[in-house]
C-alpha cells in the first residue's frame, strides 16, 4: 500500500532509526550531511494508519524526525525512573529508609528535603534504636571476650547504622538527583527498547517483591530458630516463660545490662526488624538503580545495533554519541551519590559470607537452626551475587556500541564516528566502591578469591577445634545464657 510520502516499510524504518530514505537523486554527500526539516508528520500517519490512500496526492513529504521521536518519549513516559522506583520508596520509608518528601507524588518537581519533617523524627529514633544495640553488643564483646559470634552482632548494628546514615545523606541529594535523572531521559532520542514486554516500573516491583520475600521468609526461619533454641534453655533451666526466654537469648548484649521487661523485649524486636530491612534494602537498591540505568544503555544500543550495516548520515551518528555522552555523565552522578553504599554492600556481604562459612563448619543444634543456617547462606550468596551481576551490566551495555562503530565502512566512517569510538573505548563506565574498585564480571571471582583468603585467616584466628558432635548437647547451647548472673 502506498502512502502520501511512500512505502509502510519506509515510515516503519523512520520510526525505528530516526531516518528518512535516501531521496532518489540526492547525492550521498548531501544526504549524509543533512537532516530532515518539520513536515506534516499528522497527516502522513493519519493516511497510513487509518489506511487512507490518496493516489491523487503523490507529493514526497519530508517526515519529522523530532514528532516521531516525540512519539517514542510518549510511549516512554511511562517507563521514567522516579515513578517506577516511587512506590518502592514509599514502602521503604516505613522503615525509616531515605527520608525524602513528596514521594507520593510523580511530578519528581514535588521532590524535596526538609530537616522539620516527621519522617526525620522517625529516622532518628530508629537510628538512635541501632545505635544502642551496637553499643551494648560491643559492652559484651569487652567484657566477654572478642569471638566471632559476638562480634557479628556489633558488625550488623554497626553496618545498620552507617547504611542509615548513607541514605540520608543520599536523601538531601535525591530531588536534585532525579531531577537531572528526569532531564536525561526527556533528552533522550532513541526509542524505548523493542524487547521490553514489561513496563519499568513492574520490573522494578518484580524484582523487590521476590527480593523482599526471600528475606522475610529469612527472618521468619531466624525466628523460629531462635524459637526452638528458647525451648531448650527453658526447658533445661525449667523456666516455663518461653517468651522471656527467646528475648533474653536472641539479645543477651541487652538484657545482661538491663533487666528483662516484656516491653524492652518488644522495642528490641522492633529495633532488630527495622534495622534488617535496611541491611537488606541496601543491596535491593543497588540491584534497582543498575537496572533502570542498564536499560536506559540498552534502549541506546538497540537503535544502534537497528541500523548495523546500513549508510548513516554525519547527524544520526551526532545524535547517538550524544545519547551515550548523557548516559556516561548520568553513569558518573549515580556513581557519586551511592560509590560509599557499593562499598559498604560488598564489605558487608563479604563479612557476612566469611562467617556463615565459619559457621558451617561448627555442629548443628538441631533442624531448624539447620534449615535456618542454610536458607540465609544461599540468600546472602545469591543476593551478593546478584548485586554484583545488576551493578556490572552497566558497565557491559556501555561496551556494547564498539563492536557497531568497528564494523561502519568506509563510505559512512566520519567525524562523529570516530569521536564516539574514542569516547567508548577509553571511557571506563559503571559503579565504584568509592573508586577502590569498579564493579565489573570479573569482581566476582576477586571476591570469591578474597573469600576463600579471609576464610583461613578467620578459622585460625577463631582457633577452631574438633568438637566431637556427640559432646555437643543441649548444656552447649544454652551454657552463655545460664551464665547470666
Amino acid at each position: 500500500m502506498k502512502g502520501r510520502s511512500g512505502t509502510v516499510g519506509d515510515v516503519t524504518r523512520t520510526y525505528r532509526t530516526g531516518l528518512i530514505p535516501n531521496p532518489s537523486g540526492m547525492p550521498i554527500a548531501a544526504w549524509k550531511s543533512s537532516k530532515p526539516s518539520t513536515g506534516q508528520v499528522a497527516s502522513i500517519s493519519a493516511d497510513i494508519f487509518f489506511g487512507r490512500n490518496d493516489v491523487s496526492k503523490s507529493n514526497s513529504v519530508a517526515i519529522d524526525v523530532s514528532a516521531v521521536t516525540t512519539i517514542n518519549k510518549f510511549e516512554d513516559d511511562r517507563n521514567h525512573f522516579h515513578d517506577a522506583i516511587r512506590p518502592i520508596l514509599l514502602v521503604a520509608q516505613c522503615f525509616a529508609v531515605l527520608p525524602v518528601s513528596g514521594i507520593r507524588y510523580s511530578d519528581p518537581s514535588h521532590l524535596t528535603f526538609t530537616w522539620k519533617s516527621p519522617k526525620i523524627i522517625y529516622y532518628v529514633i530508629s537510628f538512635c534504636g541501632a545505635g544502642v544495640l551496637m553499643i551494648c553488643s560491643l559492652a559484651r564483646v569487652w567484657v566477654t571476650g572478642i569471638t566471632a559470634t559476638k562480634t557479628t552482632n556489633v558488625v550488623f548494628f554497626g553496618s545498620a547504622c552507617i547504611t542509615m546514615l548513607l541514605f540520608l545523606r543520599l536523601a538531601t541529594r535525591w530531588p536534585k538527583f532525579i531531577r537531572d535523572w528526569e532531564k536525561v531521559e526527556g533528552e533522550m532520542t532513541s526509542p524505548p527498547p523493542a524487547t521490553s514486554r514489561m513496563r519499568l516500573k513492574n520490573r522494578l516491583a518484580l524484582m523487590t517483591g521476590i527480593t523482599m520475600s526471600l528475606a522475610v521468609v529469612e527472618h521468619l526461619l531466624s525466628v523460629y530458630s531462635g524459637y526452638a533454641s528458647a525451648l531448650e534453655c527453658a526447658f533445661l533451666r525449667g523456666d516455663t516463660d518461653i517468651v522471656s526466654t527467646y528475648f533474653q537469648s536472641q539479645f543477651p548484649q541487652v538484657f545482661h545490662l538491663t533487666g528483662y521487661s516484656l516491653w524492652k523485649g518488644m522495642l528490641v524486636q522492633c529495633v532488630n526488624i527495622l534495622s534488617t530491612f535496611s541491611w537488606n534494602f541496601m543491596d535491593l537498591f543497588l540491584m534497582l538503580l543498575s537496572f533502570a540505568l542498564t536499560e536506559r544503555f540498552r534502549q541506546m544500543n538497540e537503535r544502534l545495533y537497528s541500523v548495523r550495516g546500513k549508510e548513516m548520515p554525519d547527524w544520526w551518528w551526532l545524535e547517538a554519541r550524544e545519547d551515550y555522552n548523557r548516559l556516561a555523565n548520568l553513569t558518573r552522578r549515580v556513581d557519586q551519590c551511592v560509590s560509599d553504599i557499593v562499598l559498604l554492600s560488598f564489605a558487608n556481604n563479604l563479612y557476612f559470607i566469611c562467617i556463615q562459612l565459619l559457621n558451617s563448619l561448627k555442629p548443628r543444634r538441631g533442624i531448624p537452626q539447620t534449615i535456618y543456617t542454610s536458607f540465609s547462606f544461599a540468600f546472602l550468596i545469591a543476593r551478593t551475587v546478584a548485586v554484583s551481576l545488576y551493578a556490572a551490566a552497566v558497565n557491559d551495555q556501555s561496551l556494547r556500541p564498539s563492536p557497531i562503530l568497528y564494523s561502519v565502512s568506509a563510505t559512512s566512517y566520519s567525524t562523529e564516528v570516530q569521536r564516539f569510538l574514542t569516547q567508548a573505548t577509553t571511557d571506563r563506565i559503571g559503579l565504584t566502591g568509592l573508586n577502590f574498585f569498579a564493579v565489573t564480571r570479573s569482581l566476582i571471582l576477586t571476591v570469591a578469591g578474597t573469600i576463600v583468603t579471609y576464610e583461613l585467616v578467620l578459622v585460625q584466628f577463631n582457633g577452631m577445634q574438633n568438637v566431637d558432635a556427640a559432646v555437643f548437647n543441649i548444656t552447649n547451647a544454652c551454657e552463655d545464657f545460664i551464665s547470666v548472673p
